[in-house]
Order: C-alpha cells, then sequence, then structure tokens
C-alpha cells in the first residue's frame, strides 16, 4: 500500500502564484519552438550553400577527365598521372589583375565555349585537350592559348619545378642535363634574337623527370625565366603586345604533356607535334639511315687531296660534304664553278654509288649574284617593314637578300635550280645552311615568323625524292625525319680540354625529336691526338659518323686508329644502329639512361653517358688526359667490350682504366 502523502508532496510551488508559473511555461516552450526554427533555418542554410559551393565549384573550374584541372579565381593549373598524383602546379596569366571572368562567348554557335574562359575585356585562355590516335601510351597533351582583349594584358604562365630534375635548353651557357643550379631572370634579349643569332641548336622543349613535358610552338615568339623566385618557378612569357588590327590573334602559345615516365610522354608529345603541323605531308616517309662516314671537306684543296688519296688507293671512296663556297661567283648564284666540275669528274660519280657529294646550299642570294635581280622582280625576297627589300643581311661577309619560302612561286623558282643540281652532281644529301633573319621583316604569309624559317625551308626541301636532307642549326620542330649536327668541341676543364657539352646537347636533341645525330667536328682546330683519338671514340657511336679533314690524319698512327673505329663500326655498331632505326624510326637512337631507368635517380642525374637503344650503353671518355672513367651501370646484367666477364650491377658506379686508348668504355645490357 502507498504511503499517505504528507504536506511535503505538493506537485506546484505554492509561493509562485500560478499564473506566473504557467506564463513561464509557455514562454519556455516559445524559445524552444523559436530555438528548432532557428536550427532548421541554419540548416537549409548550410544546404543551400554546400550546393551553391558545388556548384560555384563547377562552374569556376576547367577539369578535362581526372588529370587536369584549372581553377579560375586563383588561376590555378594541377596536372595529375594516372595515379593521382600531382606531378605539375602551375600559376596562370600571373600578371592577369582581378577582374569579372566568365566562359567566352561564341558568336557562330550563339553560345558559351566549354573549354574558353575570359576576363572581360581584359584576356581570353582557349584549353583544348590532346587524344592521340590509335595510342596504347598513358598520357595526355593539352594546348593553351592566351588571347588578349587589352594593352594592359601581358601573357606569362609559371610553373613550380618542385623537387623534380628538368632537362632542356635555356642558354648555351647553362646545362642542359639536367638543369641545376640555374638562376636566370627574365630571357627577352635571348629569345629576342632566336635565332637571328643562333650558334646553336635551339628547341624549346622542357622535360621533367615525372613524366612531364612542355613545349611551346615553334614559330612563336615568347621568353623564359628560371628559378628566379623562393618557389622555384620556370616562367613562359610572350614577347607580343595587343594590336587593334588583329584583336583576336594569340599572345602565348605553348603544349604541356603528361604521362607515366619520360619516355612515354615523349611518345605522346611527338605525336601531337606532328598532328599540329598539317601542312607537312607524308608524316611517315621513311629516311634510309647514311651508313658510309662523310668526309668533311673545308676547301678546295681538300677535295684535290680526297681525290688523290682515292686514285692511290689510300682510302675508300665514301659520301664527302662539299665546302660553303662551291657556286661559280658568288652567293645566290646556284651554279657549280668549273674548277669544283672538273675534279668531281674524276670521282666518276654517275656509276659510283658510293661516292657521292652532300651539297650545301642556303637560300642566300647576294649583290653580285646572277638571280638577285630575278628575284627582285618577281618579289621572291623577305622585306622589310616598308615592303621593301632594303633589309640586307649580312651573310659570309656578304651582303644580300632571303628568299621568301612562304612565297609558293618564289619556293617553285628556287627547287627549280635546286632540281637541276641535284641532277647534275648525282647529289645524295643536301645540307640547309641556317641563315640569321631580322625578326621584324616581312613574308608573302602574313602568319610567318623569322622562328619558323627553317621547318618552312625544310618542309620545301622535303619534297624532293631520292635525297637525305642535313641541318646546319635546328631551330623548333621537324616532323620529318633530318640528319643534325651537334658541334662537339673541346673546352679547357682543369688543365685539360673536354668534350664536355657533347652529351648532355646530344640528349636533349633526340627528346627534340631529332635521332639522326652526326658528331660534328667543324669547331675542332688543331686538336692533339688525344683528343681527336676521344673524339673519334664518342663520334663511332652517333648515327652518322663525320670525319673532318685534319692534317694528323695523315699520321700512319693515327690511320691506324681511325681504321680499327671503322671496322668496330662496321661490324658490331653500324648493324645495331640500322636495326634499331628500322623497328622504332620514332624514338631517339641515342637516349638517357632515365628512359629505360626512370625511377633510378642516379640515372636522373647522370650526363656525361647514353644508351644506344635499349641495350648498348656507353660511358665515353670526355677528356684528353684521363686515365680512369668512372661508370654508372643500373640494375641489371652487363657485359663489356673486349671484356667477356659479366657485371651484375644493383645499380652502381663502376671504376676502369681507360689509360689504354684501345679501351673504349661501352657495355652491352644482356637482360
Amino acid at each position: 500500500m502507498s504511503p499517505p502523502h504528507t504536506i511535503d508532496d505538493k506537485a506546484y510551488d505554492d509561493s509562485v502564484p500560478i499564473a506566473v508559473q504557467a506564463q513561464e511555461s509557455k514562454r519556455r516552450k516559445r524559445r524552444i519552438l523559436k530555438v528548432s526554427v532557428y536550427c532548421m533555418f541554419g540548416i537549409i542554410a548550410m544546404g543551400v550553400f554546400v550546393i551553391w559551393l558545388f556548384h560555384k565549384d563547377s562552374k569556376e573550374s576547367l577539369r578535362f577527365g581526372n588529370l587536369f584541372l584549372f581553377t579560375v579565381k586563383l588561376r590555378r593549373l594541377e596536372v595529375k598521372n594516372v595515379h593521382g598524383e600531382g606531378v605539375l602546379y602551375g600559376d596562370m596569366g600571373r600578371r592577369l589583375l582581378a577582374t569579372p571572368y566568365d566562359h567566352c562567348w561564341h558568336d557562330d554557335y550563339k553560345d558559351y565555349e566549354e573549354n574558353c574562359l575570359q576576363w572581360f575585356d581584359t584576356a581570353k585562355l582557349h584549353v583544348e585537350q590532346y587524344f592521340p590516335r590509335n595510342d596504347s601510351n598513358r598520357g595526355s597533351c593539352y594546348s593553351l592559348r592566351w588571347v588578349g582583349l587589352s594593352e594592359k594584358f601581358v601573357a606569362e604562365d609559371c610553373f613550380y619545378l618542385q623537387r623534380f630534375r628538368w632537362y632542356g635548353v635555356l642558354t648555351d651557357k647553362t646545362p642542359v642535363w639536367p638543369i641545376e643550379s640555374v638562376h636566370l631572370e627574365d630571357l627577352t634579349e635571348y629569345y629576342d634574337e632566336y635565332p637571328s643569332v643562333q650558334n646553336e641548336n635551339l628547341v624549346p622543349i622542357w622535360y621533367g623527370s615525372q613524366g612531364v613535358t612542355i613545349f611551346v610552338d615553334s614559330g612563336f615568339p615568347f621568353t623564359v625565366s628560371w628559378n628566379v623566385t623562393k618557389k622555384r618557378q620556370f616562367c613562359i612569357s610572350t614577347m607580343l603586345t595587343y594590336d587593334p588590327d588583329r584583336p583576336t590573334r594569340d599572345l602565348l602559345r605553348y603544349h604541356v604533356c603528361q604521362a607515366d615516365s619520360i619516355k612515354e610522354v615523349y611518345q605522346v608529345a611527338q605525336k601531337h607535334r606532328k598532328d599540329l603541323d598539317t601542312d607537312f605531308p607524308a608524316h611517315g616517309e621513311k629516311h634510309e639511315l647514311l651508313r658510309l662516314p662523310i668526309h668533311a671537306l673545308s676547301k678546295y684543296s681538300d677535295l684535290e687531296e680526297l681525290v688523290e688519296q682515292i686514285n692511290k688507293n689510300e682510302s675508300s671512296c665514301s659520301l664527302f660534304e662539299i665546302y660553303d663556297n662551291w657556286e661559280n661567283e658568288s652567293y645566290g648564284d646556284l651554279d657549280v664553278n668549273q674548277q669544283l666540275l672538273s675534279k668531281l669528274s674524276k670521282l666518276d660519280m654517275v656509276d659510283n654509288s658510293s661516292c657521292r657529294p652532300i651539297l650545301p646550299i642556303s637560300t642566300f642570294f647576294s649583290y653580285s649574284s646572277e638571280l638577285f635581280q630575278e628575284g627582285v622582280r618577281h618579289g621572291f625576297f623577305v622585306r622589310d617593314q616598308q615592303n621593301l627589300v632594303t633589309r640586307l643581311i649580312l651573310w659570309r661577309e656578304r651582303e644580300g637578300a632571303v628568299l621568301d619560302v612562304t612565297n609558293p612561286d618564289a619556293a617553285e623558282w628556287f627547287l627549280g635550280h635546286v632540281r637541276r643540281l641535284k641532277t647534275q652532281l648525282n647529289v645524295k644529301a643536301f645540307k640547309m645552311l641556317h641563315l640569321n633573319i631580322p625578326p621584324d621583316s616581312s613574308y608573302h604569309d602574313l602568319n610567318m615568323t623569322h622562328l619558323d624559317y627553317t621547318r618552312i625551308f625544310h618542309r620545301d626541301l622535303g619534297t624532293l625524292e631520292g635525297v637525305s636532307l642535313v641541318l646546319e642549326r635546328a631551330t623548333g620542330f621537324i616532323p620529318l625525319p633530318v640528319y643534325t649536327p651537334i658541334r662537339t668541341r673541346f673546352y679547357g676543364k682543369s688543365g685539360s680540354k673536354c668534350l664536355n657539352t657533347s652529351v648532355p646537347y646530344t640528349l636533349i636533341m633526340g627528346l627534340s625529336g631529332y635521332p639522326l645525330l652526326i658528331a660534328d667536328a667543324d669547331l675542332m682546330t688543331n686538336p692533339t691526338t688525344a683528343m681527336f683519338m676521344r673524339w673519334l671514340q664518342l663520334a663511332v657511336f652517333f648515327p652518322v659518323l663525320e670525319i673532318p679533314n685534319l692534317p694528323l690524319l695523315k699520321n700512319k698512327t693515327m690511320q691506324n686508329f681511325l681504321r680499327e673505329i671503322l671496322d668496330l663500326r662496321m661490324s658490331e655498331l653500324l648493324p645495331h644502329l640500322e636495326k634499331i632505326w628500322r623497328k622504332e624510326p620514332t624514338l631517339p637512337i641515342l637516349r638517357p639512361l632515365l628512359w629505360e631507368w626512370p625511377d633510378d635517380v642516379h640515372a636522373q642525374a647522370v650526363g656525361d653517358q647514353f644508351m644506344v637503344g635499349d641495350s648498348l650503353l656507353v660511358a665515353p671518355v670526355l677528356c684528353e688526359d684521363t686515365t680512369v672513367r668512372s661508370v654508372y651501370l643500373p640494375e641489371g646484367t652487363w657485359v663489356g667490350y673486349r671484356n667477356t666477364n659479366e657485371i651484375h650491377s644493383p645499380g652502381q658506379y663502376y671504376k676502369f682504366s681507360v689509360e689504354d686508348f684501345t679501351v673504349i668504355p661501352f657495355f652491352w645490357r644482356l637482360n
């Protein structure tokens, strides 16, 4: 039974009036309701904000699959690999001021362009993804174009170098393999002159060890800076300004490609570049590999000496490069002088396929040449800003004019003379001599720039059948095979002479799309016996061997050494080179070690060795007085030349004695 209630068991507080307690209860309920309503509206507002945020991000970003993201508000570019790792970051339009933006309006389609953003009345950025056709490689390329809408806009994009190694040409005084300890301000003067005062091969392409490449269209004026801030950035800037007469022209245009490794990104980028060159026919045209050594002749007496040696059976007939001043009176005659014709007739070139000339030609016509007036009369030459042939070019200490290769009539006129020379001399190859053309020259094609001259010159000569083409200087990209000299030169280093730049420039030229490289000895003057022997041991591994005509080659000891080098080339190296060229004509023949071992940090840094294909490693002796050569052998099993002992390397350095000049450090890879 429940206990009886007492006086203390009240259900109310009798000290407070009942009406007051009821009123307080109502207020409490209203407060609870008000808080509930506030919470509900807060949740709704948060949901609306989240939805807006997602909508905002999708509208303010350009996204291509999962690999490319451009955040509009921050103008931040992020490129990822297939594993979702960020491999490249960039600040786009770094000098672009804050201004309203939206997608670009296309008048023809009466709609907004999906992959184009416009900062009103200031600039446009077009982004286009490239999808390789029939491509088994994983990777992608993106083309980026800035269009200026105001004179206040200067296009400049900066990419973070991060922890990765980078490779490419900045100046002829900075390292290229890899680019290390380099701090360069805006290279306006350097690229403003490119290639008007060009002394080396120069291709605007840069590779990162993470499998990224950035390259600029070869005909596009630009400048770069490197590592000028604490953020370690590589910046590309326009050299063009807003032109009210051409309001839609691009101020800056370049491409970014990404893949799993340098090997794969090279292949993706090459396919992209070839697809861009729509005016080049027959991209897949196959060129033969020049088997015979080239005798480089610098003057008429060299030819006389060569003919005499052949007649005495002291030298075998081979390809020979004729000296530059072979024309009748002056540059531009395009007519062989009689003295040269007489001497060439003794070589019986018509019936002897192995004894054929390589003829240097240029598009320069001096004042005194017979064809100068004809070219002026028909408007075949490059003109100045007043549309007159008064911007004379000084070339080889002569003044004259330069052929306008963009004029179809001028190109056909020139090719007619070249075809005549080809038949008259039974020419095996033409060597295209480099010209320095003023940047402000005008052409038949208004879109032409001096940066693209060599490329168009090559395109025209590429229509000739049965001949190969050799460049004196490479400028920009050429989608057809062409033989390209690497100017191997000696520099003073620690009291001796060294070929310390030859291998790095060779590696970057191979990755620039020039597989058919020649070790050029044009700059070799009065070398010592030791220097020349070391040079030969490097040059013999190149796809084409060029032998300079030097007095020391008359020495019997040197002749015997040269004969041994040529025997090695014919017996072992040339079959390997030809196999690579037949099997992989789109790939570099001479390759960096990181081509095969991309994740090996030591291979990424090696700039004094190279691979010939994927199975032959070469470690040339680069200094004349070297007695010991340190060689890095990546992981694998190797066997050396004249040494059958196998080396099972885990990936480490080895030292070899090279005091004996018959020792050439190269190794075959067994697995």
